[in-house]
Order: C-alpha cells, then structure tokens, then sequence
C-alpha cells in the first residue's frame, strides 16, 4: 500500500510526539508499504545536533521524508501582539494545509495520516476525496475541532482512533451525532522492542530510581525532586526537557539542598534504553490535576519502561491503569502526594519477590504494544 503521513509539526523533534510518527512510518515501511512522510522545515533551537530523521531517531532510512520550505511562524511571535500572531499562524496553518494536501495529492496514495494537529491538512484532503485516518492523542481546540468536524461529515472514508479509551469517548461526544462517524477506536501508543530490550545493567551501589521524558508540569517533576529528600538512600535521575526545564528544576533541587537527584537534560533517543537498563525503578509520576494526563495521554516511555524490564512505579490515574496492573505489572501511588511515591519506592527495594515478579509480567506485557502490532491494526482497520 502507499501510505501518505502529514504533519504540521517539527522533524526531528525532542518532543515525543516526534518518535511517535517516525516509528509509526518505520513499521508500515516495515510491512512492505510505501511510505512518505510531508513535514515543513522550521526552525531547530533545542536540537544541538541538527541532522536528518533518520539519524536523530536512529532508524533505517526505509521511507521517504519530504522536508518542505514553508513559513515557520514561531520566527515570528516576538515581533507581533499575542492576538495577531494567533491570527497570523492560523493563516500560516490554513496555507500549509492546502499545500500539503496538493502534494498528498500528486503521491496518488491508498490512504493518509493525520495527527491532532493537522487539521486543514486533512480537510483538503478529505475535498480530493482520499481515504484518511486521523490519530487524535487530545481533544483538540475547538477551532481545529470545528474543521475536524467539517471533514468528517463531507468524508465516508476516514477513519478516527484515540490514545485511550476515555479519550475516544469523550471525542464522539464533543463532535456529537456524525452520519460518518459512528466509533473511534482505542490505539494506544507502542515501543520499539527491538531497540529498548531487557539487558542487565552494572549493580548500582545505591538504588537508581529514573524518569525519562518531558519535563511540562504536568509529568510530575516536583513530585521527585520532593520525594528525593525523603530518600538519601536513592539516586534519582531525570532524562529529558528543554533547558530552561532542566535549569528551573535543578535550582529547585539545589535550593532545598537535595544532593541525590541528577539531571541529564536531553539525550540521544539511540542511548535511552541503556540508560533505562541502568536503572532499577522506573517512575511514571503524572499528575491528577489536569484532564490530559490524567485521562488522555499514551505516555510512549510507559511502554519503553515495560519493554526494557524494570520495575514501574507510577501514579494511580485512569491514563496508567489502563495498561498497568497494581502489583503485578508496576506498583501504583496516590497521584500528586510526594509521601506515597517515596513509601512504595522503599517498599519495593525491600521486596525482591516484587521486583522479579513486575518485571517479569511488564516484558510479557510489552509484546502486545510493538509498532508493528500497532500499524497492524491499522492497516487492518483500513482494509476492513
């Protein structure tokens, strides 16, 4: 099949949203499809090593990316008030969705791929009448959920999936009654199980307990920096965020003179799994307090942590236990309460049987959540 994957966002990314399009794109080409990926060129500042998709994300150059010159309006938003460059990137928005549309168009492809955030490219693409399949990963603004919409009832051939499952109801119900939409099926993200294997890392003299992955507010940092001062018997590390992210929290840190607590900043996505293998607690400390994490959001580093093996402790939110299982598969804490997550890390480094038994049930569990399975299904859908 020829498979035609828009987006309006920035490749390569430090942002997760970035792997989660080049591996989906990586496991159709695995399959023997034909894929092309259309991304515009925008600006690189968090990127130090300004590269290609292919060596960023470390994967086999089996697709074709089309980097497009395009105007980049984030260049812009220091040199106009907030309510014109609102304006001005809906109109950069609107443009880009008409030329990606047209060069989707000239690829002739057997069906086309959406995120969220792509709105006016897959209107077009619905008015040249291709077959579309829109992944939604939040409920998106009600501006881009209008034009959604507009598609959706102008398509008979689009087919819409939802990270989970409170997720795709709540998206049936803000769209309301759709003669051409009549489900949203759950896909929650996946992990590349090849690369983030079970591999048995140097015995660390202290417990090593890490998080990997973006440092918003809502993930829960201060959760860990807080629990680390309850525990100086365990080093804590943090993989990932911007800068600015990194700096804020580590003086955070330094300034309630925590001394066990390391971070990293961003990394190579290739040295990931082994810093994960490294570790001996995986933390997955999402807040409660805000409806994307809590109730929308596939976190991929919850399926990267099952795939390498090591044991998960993550907040007790319906975006988790979706997945996860209290102990069998990971230990869950109250969310937002620092105490909690401090008590069941000491709990499980006192519990070996626990240890074995998390670890052993999240590689098991891993296997139903490769990209190949996910793109699977799918192709599948598509077909069917």
């Amino acid at each position: 099949m020829k498979i035609v994957y828009i987006t309006n966002a920035r490749l390569p990314t430090e942002k997760a949203h970035g792997v989660q399009i080049v591996k989906m794109s990586e496991a159709f080409s695995g399959l023997n499809n034909d894929v092309t990926v259309i991304s515009p060129k925008r600006v690189q500042k968090e990127i130090s090593h300004k590269t290609d998709i292919f060596n960023f994300y470390d994967i086999e150059n089996i697709f074709e990316h089309k980097l497009v010159n395009f105007i980049d309006p984030y260049v812009y938003r220091h040199l106009m008030p907030k309510f014109i460059y609102r304006f001005f990137s809906f109109i950069v928005n609107l443009l880009w969705g008409f030329k990606s549309a047209k060069l989707g168009r000239k690829l002739n492809g057997d069906f086309y791929i959406f995120r969220d955030n792509t709105p006016f490219s897959f209107l077009f693409s619905v008015l040249y009448s291709k077959k579309c399949v829109v992944e939604f990963h939040d409920i998106p603004p009600l501006t881009s959920r209008l034009i959604f919409k507009l598609g959706l009832i102008f398509s008979k051939k689009t087919i819409c999936f939802a990270v989970t499952t409170k997720l795709s109801e709540d998206l049936l119900k803000k769209f309301g009654k759709l003669k051409n939409l009549h489900r949203i099926h759950t896909l929650h993200d996946g992990v590349d199980l090849k690369k983030f294997t079970n591999i048995k890392g140097p015995k660390n003299n202290i417990p090593v307990a890490t998080y990997c992955g973006s440092l918003s507010k809502s993930k829960g940092i201060d959760l860990i920096i807080d629990a680390a001062k309850l525990l100086n018997n365990v080093k804590f590390i943090i993989i990932g965020g911007l800068k600015t992210e990194v700096n804020h929290y580590r003086e955070i840190a330094i300034g309630l003179g925590i001394n066990n607590i390391k971070f990293v900043g961003q990394v190579s996505y290739s040295n990931v799994p082994k810093l994960l293998n490294n570790s001996d607690i995986l933390l997955l400390p999402s807040t409660a307090n805000e409806i994307k994490s809590k109730e929308y959001t596939s976190a991929m580093k919850l399926f990267e942590y099952l795939s390498v093996g090591r044991p998960i402790i993550a907040s007790n939110i319906s975006s988790n236990t979706e997945i996860l299982k209290n102990e069998e598969n990971c230990l869950l804490f109250e969310p937002d309460n620092h105490k909690s997550l401090a008590d069941k890390i000491e709990s499980l480094i006192e519990n070996k049987y626990l240890i074995e038994k998390i670890s052993s049930n999240s590689l098991k569990l891993a296997l139903k959540y490769s990209w190949e399975e996910r793109s699977k299904k799918v192709i599948n859908k598509v077909k069917n």
